[in-house]
């Protein structure tokens, strides 16, 4: 079964206001594919604050000529096959896949997915944080913070990690060894 990391960035406080999506897949034990894309955010949700341009940089005239969610999200169903989902504070991410589907009409994925924030509180419960920036540090993980595709990779990095660690290659296998929770969206 692969892995696959997801992360978004929001335009504000709504969920459905995508505005980046990053993506990264193991397979076999190997980071085989990365996506990454701009969104413009809907109408109805398309306000960007400047707290959350100050935390991902991402400005209305980035997203100006992007696509919209309903484009990207075409992109992103081939990437759920066969893939167990993975993200940094998944019930962020879980939330805005959710919420952007239903704000554009769109069939919500059901998909499996597991928190990679969990995953580090068991397996590293000595760490006095456990945020993404956290993490890749002290498993010395490269990471441009905010940028949906470099969080996505290293959620991505988290979990091949404690794959090294356990020995265990298989991502189910590794995650009940882990006490880690596969949930359904």
């Amino acid at each position: 079964m692969n892995i696959l990391a997801i992360d978004f960035e929001t335009a504000n406080n709504n969920p459905a206001s995508i505005c980046s999506v990053g993506t990264a897949m193991m397979e076999d034990g190997a980071v085989e594919e990365k996506y990454y894309s701009l969104i413009r955010p809907e109408a109805n949700v398309s306000r960007f604050l400047p707290w959350n341009i100050r935390i991902h940089g991402i400005t209305p005239a980035d997203v100006k000529d992007a696509p919209d969610f309903r484009t990207v999200y075409r992109e992103l169903l081939p990437q759920f096959d066969n893939a167990l989902i993975a993200a940094h504070n998944a019930r962020f991410d879980m939330g805005c896949l959710k919420a952007a589907c239903l704000n554009c009409g769109l069939p919500v994925p059901v998909i499996r997915w597991f928190d990679t924030v969990e995953l580090s509180r068991h397996v590293f419960p000595q760490l006095p944080h456990h945020r993404l920036n956290d993490m890749c540090d002290y498993l010395q993980i490269e990471l441009n913070h905010h940028n949906a595709q470099s969080d996505a990779c290293g959620c991505l990095m988290i979990a091949a990690h404690v794959m090294n660690l356990t020995g265990i290659y298989d991502p189910e296998e590794m995650l009940a060894a882990c006490r880690t929770r596969i949930h359904t969206l």
